[in-house]
């Protein structure tokens, strides 16, 4: 979704079509499975809110390749995709070595940064006992996305923090995937994540202070369901942890910077509403 709004023309209002899709021998599905319906045109945002897996493999494929992708991901800190990787299902994460959760955590931590990306370090200065400074070290620091595009991930995932169903049909309730995590009175934006089979599980989200990543799954890589766990305590954890780390500081909000604009946009299209036409 990155590269797409930053270099590729998409908005967060840009449409793609949700419905079975096929792209050589692999077929994707929905993780709310395809005997239980699809959505047709859905928007980015509803993709991010709603983790829709075909909107984010038809952004990939339709609108961004593999290749652009790989290097945005690349330039935002992950070190472990390889050649093998360009494909379709990179969309979803189904890469050859995975990823590790610093890396993952450092690459959201960019976009909670208005798009610099800051190279993880482990410590800022060592003192003697007299209190001068024997080592410093200083980040490295580079800008990996525009600002406008920061903050519109930055939106739909806070969205997807916040309580809203987009449909509910027998057997399905579609609802916004990471709102378990969200943190009382302090803004926060995040997305969750899920292997197939609930072999992993991971959220990492940020708040206008810090960005924290969790992951959660087996050194054996049993499914956790095996383990009689449901897939959204890890969520929980996060909530828990920010909440407490956040105690006593004031809520500043995501501010908007100067380069985004808003409009009035048909959900269906994607494209400007038409009086008369786009309230139905």
């Amino acid at each position: 979704f990155a590269p797409a709004i930053d270099t590729c023309g998409a908005t967060l209002g840009t449409v793609y079509y949700d419905a079975p899709y096929t792209i050589g021998t692999k077929s994707f599905r929905n993780w709310w499975g395809e005997s239980r319906g699809f959505t047709g045109y859905s928007s980015i945002r509803e993709g991010i809110i709603y983790s829709m897996n075909i909107v984010a493999v038809r952004v990939l494929m339709e609108t961004v390749t593999p290749q652009l992708g790989v290097e945005y991901a690349q330039n935002m800190g992950i070190t472990s995709l390889t050649k093998d990787d360009l494909g379709a299902a990179l969309a979803l994460g189904g890469i050859t070595k995975g990823v590790s959760n610093l890396e993952l955590t450092d690459a959201f931590a960019a976009i909670a940064n208005g798009g610099i990306y800051t190279k993880p370090v482990f410590f800022t200065q060592i003192l003697d006992h007299n209190g001068k400074v024997l080592l410093e070290n200083e980040p490295e620091t580079k800008r990996v996305l525009k600002d406008s595009t920061a903050f519109l991930l930055t939106d739909a995932m806070a969205q997807s923090m916040e309580s809203s169903r987009m449909f509910a049909s027998s057997g399905v309730s579609l609802n916004s995937t990471s709102a378990v995590a969200n943190i009382p009175g302090m803004s926060n934006a995040g997305k969750s994540g899920t292997t197939t089979s609930n072999n992993d599980i991971w959220f990492v989200g940020f708040t206008p202070y810090y960005t924290a990543g969790i992951w959660s799954g087996c050194d054996d890589n049993q499914k956790i369901s095996a383990i009689g766990s449901s897939t959204s305590y890890h969520k929980k954890i996060w909530k828990k942890i920010m909440t407490t780390i956040h105690e006593g500081l004031a809520d500043t909000g995501f501010p908007v910077p100067s380069s985004v604009t808003t409009a009035q946009i048909c959900r269906k299209s994607g494209k400007l509403a038409i009086p008369g036409v786009c309230e139905n």
